[in-house]
């Protein structure tokens, strides 16, 4: 006998035909596991993340003034405040400054200057209050004057030029938005602005969906 015993071409052929699938199986899992690897995670819904809601008092979004509700003294025609909301989560105190959305813009305008549609129930002492998230690219919107639409006090994106008339219910006066600013409904209890709810519309940077769930979980809370 021979040494070496010649090889059963049948069972080369196998084996071939092994390592081949074996090889391309491990190919797709190492595609599979970087298609997945690249996917953005989902966002988690932490407390400083949540949608503003019912209850919940208005904070300058002014670092230096350490989370303080804002003060009716500082709400004048033709000035603005930059706030978010502060609310209860879980039982504990939350600044929801989380995301660009919830950070808002109070202003004031004089009797009968705030007009539809406007929701004017959720106004109160001439105080409107909307998002400050710019709903065409999300940019912050600054508050000023736009002459060109006879606008005292306009938020205007200072991205790509969108224009919101704050008087009627932040509708696009001018460039590329496809929706007016977010309105929060608010009441003024104790000398504080206070959140009747959460956004009245879609704010950006969440979907229609995300948008309804997340209201439904602050109407079991």
């Amino acid at each position: 006998m021979t040494r070496y015993m010649r090889q059963d071409p049948e069972l080369t052929r196998r084996k071939f035909i092994n390592v081949a699938m074996g090889t391309t199986v491990g190919v797709g899992a190492l595609s599979l596991l970087s298609i997945v690897g690249g996917v953005k995670p989902a966002d988690t819904l932490t407390p400083e993340k949540r949608l503003p809601a019912k209850g919940d008092v208005l904070v300058y979004a002014d670092a230096a003034k350490n989370g303080a509700p804002v003060a009716l003294a500082d709400i004048k025609e033709g000035q603005v405040v930059y706030a978010f909301p502060k609310g209860k989560v879980g039982g504990a105190d939350v600044v929801k400054n989380g995301l660009a959305r919830n950070q808002l813009i109070i202003a004031k305008f004089a009797e009968g200057q705030i007009k539809a549609p406007t929701d004017l129930a959720g106004t109160d002492q001439g105080i409107v209050v909307y998002s400050r998230q710019c709903m065409h690219l999300g940019c912050a919107v600054e508050v000023k004057a736009y002459p060109s639409k006879n606008l005292q006090e306009a938020a205007v994106c200072p991205c790509h030029g969108g224009v919101y008339d704050m008087t009627q219910g932040a509708r696009v006066a001018d460039g590329p938005p496809p929706a007016p600013l977010a309105q929060i409904p608010i009441k003024v209890i104790g000398g504080q602005v206070v959140a009747q709810g959460t956004f009245l519309s879609l704010p950006y940077d969440i979907t229609e969906a995300e948008f309804a769930s997340q209201k439904k979980e602050l109407e079991k809370a």
